[in-house]
């Protein structure tokens, strides 16, 4: 009976977000292999794979949007209740470290395991080094190198890491959000948002200008939506009976209502879904590897091809779920979860206490 109450039981997010139970872990991880699932059919030349032909929505972009989304509900949190440099320094611990190993792993690594090169004259040639740099900062983003992969399907060697320096803009704006007041009420951050639908809107390549990124201003609009979750939290009515409505609505309505409608429907689904499985404890994952996975998937999935496309589609598959987790693994366990707990643990508070020190000697000085 008391599951049956539960069901049908509607409350606000905010009251669902107090219970500190959610399974946010779980969703990144699905939305990770989802990435790893769409992105296998591509690389081995099979086209869209048959989930995207039947929802109508490649699923590695669907993966993408829950990625945003979630992002934008947590991340606009951390700038709101942190300081400056907690946020930062936060924000750097979590993407840079497992993405600079991922580079250097797959030079390294990864690309010599799939072709038959002069191991050092490879490594250490100008254009590895630059693959490195450069998708390491997140200014842009290499995709190629010459003669690697060039006798595949798709010559990319990871076409995933065109996200993440949408990623690191979404996380100034953010900051912006709050620098410029726009988080301090409800009413300011929805005015805002409707704003930028409408110049979005009546003036399509504005923001092409600011994410000139192709499919950036997309993924900026998920992050946005997710934030407005957040801010709207008091007001947003979740209940396991509207999650399903919700599912069912967009599942058979789909292609009848518009594309903007849609993305706040999988923002809610998205968020609310978060908090209403936190009861069930089997998904409620203690480590996150969704981020190793995401960053290893392409690049293995690539070297799974050149090595074994012969075998056919299942072998170059089940190689590339077992390799990527064996990577995923080890980059949480070895890289970012322990560059994460020193951030938290000692890089924050040292340079709080010294950022202390020096405004009492200004202070003491009369500065």
């Amino acid at each position: 009976m008391l599951m049956i109450r539960r069901f049908f039981k509607v409350r606000p997010l905010d009251e669902l977000m107090k219970s500190k139970v959610d399974v946010f872990s779980f969703i990144r991880l699905s939305a990770a292999l989802l990435v790893l699932y769409a992105h296998s059919y591509h690389i081995f030349g099979l086209g869209a794979d048959p989930l995207t032909r039947k929802i109508g929505v490649y699923t590695g972009t669907l993966a993408v949007y829950i990625f945003f989304t979630i992002s934008g509900f947590f991340i606009l949190q951390s700038a709101m209740k942190r300081t400056f440099l907690e946020y930062a320094i936060s924000r750097l611990a979590r993407i840079f470290p497992g993405l600079i190993v991922a580079n250097v792993a797959t030079i390294f690594v990864i690309i010599p395991l799939a072709h038959n090169v002069d191991y050092f004259s490879f490594v250490f040639s100008s254009f590895s080094w630059d693959y490195i740099k450069i998708n390491s900062l997140l200014e842009n983003v290499v995709f190629s190198l010459p003669d690697v992969f060039s006798n595949n399907p798709d010559h990319a060697i990871n076409g995933s890491l065109w996200t993440l320096p949408v990623e690191v803009r979404a996380y100034f704006c953010a900051l912006l959000f709050v620098a410029l007041g726009i988080t301090a009420t409800r009413g300011s951050y929805n005015s805002c948002f409707i704003i930028f639908i409408l110049i979005d809107y009546f003036f399509s390549t504005f923001y092409q200008i600011i994410f000139p990124i192709p499919g950036a201003v997309s993924l900026i609009f998920f992050f946005c939506v997710g934030g407005g979750l957040y801010i709207n939290r008091s007001y947003i009515p979740v209940s396991p009976l509207l999650v399903i409505a919700v599912a069912s609505f967009l599942l058979f309505y789909r292609s009848a209502i518009s594309p903007l409608f849609i993305a706040v429907l999988i923002s809610y689904l998205v968020i609310s879904s978060g908090y209403v499985f936190g009861v069930l404890k089997f998904i409620n994952l203690k480590h996150d590897y969704s981020y190793g996975l995401y960053l290893y998937a392409y690049p293995i999935s690539q070297v799974s091809y050149s090595l074994l496309n012969y075998h056919g589609f299942i072998v170059y598959f089940i190689f590339i779920c077992f390799a990527t987790s064996v990577a995923a693994f080890f980059s949480w366990h070895c890289v970012e979860k322990p560059v994460a707990y020193f951030a938290k643990a000692k890089i924050i508070p040292y340079t709080s206490s010294m950022i202390r020190r020096f405004n009492m000697i200004n202070v003491r000085d009369g500065l």
